[in-house]
């Protein structure tokens, strides 16, 4: 009977060596997948922590030039403001009734100057010129 129970002893214990060692390597490949998966997320982390600094800089940039263009169109305003106040003082109708000379010629300079600039602006051989200025045999 002593060496029956030892028998069974030892094939327990020989059972429960081969299951630990068993379970042993298997927590071995789950370390190394975990490890692995860290690798993988520590990766990741980073360059998400560089897409993050980069949209922050390019935030910066275009909050930047925001700013730059709301001033602008404050100055644009004021400079509206202030020629409604200088059209608002002058009643062009009296004095274009009072002095037609004076402001007859003004018009008819803003209109040659509007008109020139529509000239060169749809001249249809306006490139042209540029391709005959550039000498092709060079």
């Amino acid at each position: 009977m002593g060496y029956k129970l030892a028998i069974g002893l030892g094939i327990i214990t020989l059972l429960t060596l081969t299951g630990s060692g068993m379970y042993i390597n298997y927590l071995h490949d789950q370390i190394s997948t975990l490890k692995g998966n860290q690798i993988i997320l520590e990766t990741e982390i980073q360059q998400q922590n560089e897409d993050i600094k980069k949209l922050l800089a390019d935030q910066q940039i275009l909050q930047t030039n925001i700013n730059t263009l709301e001033k602008g169109k404050q100055e644009s305003e004021r400079e509206v403001n202030r020629l409604r106040e200088t059209f608002a003082r002058h009643d062009l109708d009296n004095l274009a009734l009072q002095k037609p000379g004076l402001i007859q010629t003004r018009v008819n300079k803003g209109t040659l100057r509007v008109k020139e600039t529509l000239i060169q602006l749809t001249d249809p051989n306006q490139f042209d010129k540029d391709e005959e200025s550039i000498d092709p045999s060079e």
